[in-house]
């Protein structure tokens, strides 16, 4: 059982756990199983319009009468941003957390604030941290090298939870890179973290949208399974990115001027071209093993799809049974 700081409510959960946002991946149903289980579900905006951003915050809402978050990527969605914040303020019922991948505008987090909700912002650096706290944010996620996905530093999660920590930043922080096992959490509580941030361990969650073949590489991965390149550029450049190996990440030269898979985003039927962001989920046909199969170091220790309750008590080390304990929060 991991030992959780004794500290005020600030994410509005039982538990120090939270499921990243993973555009295309984690859409309502997992958001709502993570949040009935205890921890900190999201639900992932990625590039998708206002109207549908505020859809995903209803279907989740629908599911669960827990606190959720939502994610949003401030680089990717750009002139969108405003347009979904306000969206997703508007379809509110409850007070959500609003996960901000990377510094966000400067108007961000005080529209947030001022409707009563909480604001998560990743960083990968010290002094983004410093930055962020600063600014007000309420909770940040600490994303070491280790983290599938879209990569923000180059320092491993221990090594910058350690430098926030001397700085004294004066907010709760979360370790977020290779975390699949409950001795992980325990390790990064002692150490001084308030939670911890996971992705790859939901990518293969039976609520996920992750294409089967997909979850099932992540379960066959090895310890040598994962890479970071640059690869899968297109439609996300200038973040390298933690991935499963393939031949697309092994080739001498990047492949190009070719489609491989077509997928369907909000009931558009759409090419995939070799070397897209994109992550291949149920909807995928194609050469999914070209695709971006963002996954981090920790794959090694996947061994099963399971529901979305089940990798919330393993990586807490809790049952079911176990009486509510203290909420993620502020520092004493």
């Amino acid at each position: 059982m991991v030992d959780v700081p004794a500290t005020a409510g600030v994410l509005g959960v039982r538990l120090p756990l939270v499921q990243a946002g993973m555009g295309g991946v984690t859409g309502p149903a997992l958001a709502a199983a993570v949040a009935e289980a205890g921890a900190l579900g999201t639900v992932a905006l990625y590039r998708f319009d206002p109207m549908t951003a505020a859809e995903l915050v209803r279907r989740t809402a629908v599911n669960t009468s827990a606190t959720f978050g939502v994610n949003v990527i401030p680089e990717v969605a750009g002139a969108t941003l405003p347009a979904q914040i306000a969206s997703v303020l508007d379809a509110a019922d409850r007070r959500l957390v609003i996960n901000v991948y990377g510094l966000p505008p400067a108007w961000l987090i005080p529209r947030v604030h001022d409707a009563g909700h909480t604001v998560l912002v990743q960083v990968g650096s010290a002094s983004d941290a410093e930055r962020a706290a600063a600014d007000g944010a309420d909770v940040l996620a600490l994303q070491g090298v280790e983290a599938g996905g879209h990569h923000l530093g180059d320092q491993p999660v221990a090594e910058l939870l350690a430098e926030v920590l001397d700085r004294g930043v004066p907010v709760p922080v979360l370790a977020a890179g290779g975390i699949q096992r409950a001795d992980q959490v325990a390790e990064h509580l002692r150490a001084g973290a308030s939670g911890c941030l996971c992705g790859t361990a939901f990518v293969v969650a039976a609520e996920a949208t992750a294409h089967p073949d997909y979850q099932a590489a992540i379960v066959e991965a090895d310890d040598d399974a994962t890479t970071v390149t640059d690869r899968f550029a297109i439609g996300w450049p200038g973040r390298r990115h933690r991935v499963l190996r393939s031949g697309v990440t092994q080739a001498a030269e990047p492949p190009a001027g070719r489609f491989v898979a077509w997928t369907t985003v909000t009931g558009r039927r759409l090419p995939v071209p070799c070397g897209s962001a994109a992550v291949p989920t149920v909807e995928t046909q194609g050469r999914i093993a070209e695709m971006a199969r963002y996954a981090g170091t920790g794959s090694r220790w996947v061994t099963a799809v399971q529901p979305a309750a089940e990798i919330v008590s393993r990586l807490t080390g809790l049952a079911d049974t176990s009486p509510p304990i203290a909420r993620i929060g502020s520092t004493p």
